[in-house]
């Protein structure tokens, strides 16, 4: 792409089903697909919609520097809704609650994701002149990469409240995500959720830093907890609650004060998860030549919570299969580059699971 240009990436999903319907899925292929349940949808999100702007650049300045834009990419983004269309994509049924403004940014927003399929009954359309959810990420020719969260000011658009929340969609889902954006509202969902016998999955991709910004401390973080039943923090975001950035200390941490499920992602060096009986698993990263690690923790949950959750596959296959799918996502641009699965498969049967297995191997011993 000529430096200087720009381009709206609104992708479809590429996925069985009729493009502009929300969740549009024939119910034979989710039966088929083995991810079925009576209540009409499998993951209900809570958590941020946005519009990302992607810079890739000559490289990362420093403090004071400069650097050249080479290119710039515009497409659908926000943590909550990049796992909502990786679980999609996938599979799943799934839908936004969310909030956006009255802008053609939103609108791109709001048309991105009935077109890839997520329900949008939940997402709200803020009046009076806000700005939509923006982020900048400028990404260097290695895969790294810098965030910037454009609130505009003045226009920025509040965070969706109480009161406008559609929490009357739960009753419809089996799962409830949650990215604690907000995080009030995150720990009242998950109340509402666990009181309905839902399923509560939490993830908190972000350092250490960004979630102390969002008014999540210790005590927030352990009352939250007692209402969740897979938490997905990054090794970054829980090291400085734990006092160590080992990842035996970060488990053993976590634990102390969380029973279910743990699945605590590494970046470039994997996963290592923990089931609610204590078992371990650890699962190495792919090894790819990555352009774009934007979304690849996103892509991870959305395809754990469907192979795992949803559609009840073994522990290391559904890790195996989400760390494929993180990998194939940053293997192009943007979050919305995530895969869906017909290319997942394509990628584990050249690919392996990364130590030489195919899933059917790695199903067999967990078994």
């Amino acid at each position: 792409m000529a430096s200087g240009t720009e381009e709206l990436h609104l992708r479809q999903a590429g996925m069985p089903g009729q493009a502009g319907s929300a969740g549009a899925m024939p119910a034979a292929w989710t039966k088929s697909a083995g991810y079925w349940n009576e209540v009409g949808m499998d993951i209900l999100g809570l958590g941020g919609s946005a519009l990302d702007t992607i810079k890739v650049v000559d490289h990362l300045p420093v403090r004071d520097g400069f650097c050249s834009v080479l290119s710039t990419r515009r497409m659908l983004g926000g943590s909550g809704t990049n796992v909502l269309v990786q679980a999609q994509r996938l599979g799943a049924r799934t839908a936004s609650i969310s909030k956006v403004a009255d802008d053609a940014d939103s609108d791109a927003i709001v048309d991105s994701l009935r077109r890839i399929g997520v329900d949008t009954r939940g997402v709200i359309r803020q009046q009076g002149g806000f700005a939509a959810p923006r982020c900048l990420i400028y990404v260097d020719g290695h895969g790294e990469k810098a965030l910037v969260l454009d609130g505009d000011g003045r226009r920025a658009l509040p965070p969706i409240s109480m009161e406008e929340a559609s929490f009357d969609l739960m009753n419809e889902t089996s799962v409830l995500y949650l990215d604690l954006n907000p995080a009030e509202l995150s720990l009242a969902a998950a109340k509402i959720a666990k009181d309905k016998g839902k399923t509560v999955v939490c993830n908190m991709q972000e350092d250490f830093e960004t979630v102390l910004s969002k008014g999540i401390d210790r005590e927030f973080l352990y009352e939250l907890l007692h209402y969740v039943d897979v938490f997905a923090p990054c090794q970054e975001g829980v090291g400085p609650c734990a006092g160590s950035y080992e990842i035996d200390d970060e488990i053993e941490f976590v634990r102390r004060h969380f029973s279910g499920i743990i699945v605590l992602t590494q970046g470039s060096r994997g996963v290592c998860a923990v089931d609610a009986s204590n078992r371990r698993f650890d699962v190495p990263a792919f090894d790819i030549d990555a352009r774009d690690t934007t979304g690849a923790g996103d892509s991870f949950i959305g395809a754990f919570m469907t192979e795992h959750i949803i559609g009840d596959c073994p522990m290391r296959q559904s890790l195996v299969f989400a760390s494929a799918c993180a990998a194939l996502t940053c293997m192009d641009y943007g979050a919305l580059s995530s895969p869906t699965r017909g290319r997942v498969e394509e990628f584990l049967a050249s690919h392996g699971n990364g130590m030489g297995e195919d899933l059917r191997t790695i199903a067999h011993k967990e078994n």
